[in-house]
């Protein structure tokens, strides 16, 4: 009995919207994170609107944001990747600290 193979094993599950659970918990996140902006009362109501507004347009193009067919979390962790790769951090002691680590040893 011959069967047929389904092509699209591999693609994401769609949950509402066409995101992806990680997508939508991203959105999620957001909003809650907008709502406790706008909620609390740490300033002028057109400031918390201006910043619970920016809030949701950075979880919405986390969302839904694709450039080049790649979406913007898969970008932002190449990027990640990319400098810490790239640059060398060197922490060095201040001289004073240094003088008294090199004459207790």
């Amino acid at each position: 009995m011959p069967g047929r193979i389904p092509l699209d094993v591999d693609l994401e599950d769609k949950l509402l919207y066409g995101l992806t659970p990680t997508r939508l918990a991203y959105l999620v996140v957001a909003l809650l994170a907008a709502f406790s902006l706008w909620s609390t009362h740490w300033g002028s109501v057109p400031i918390r609107a201006v910043a619970a507004v920016a809030l949701l347009i950075v979880g919405a193009g986390a969302a839904w944001g694709r450039w080049r067919a790649r979406a913007v979390d898969s970008w932002l962790v190449d990027m990640v990747a990319f400098i810490l790769a790239t640059y060398r951090v060197r922490w060095n002691l201040p001289r004073l600290i240094s003088r008294r680590f090199r004459s207790a040893r």
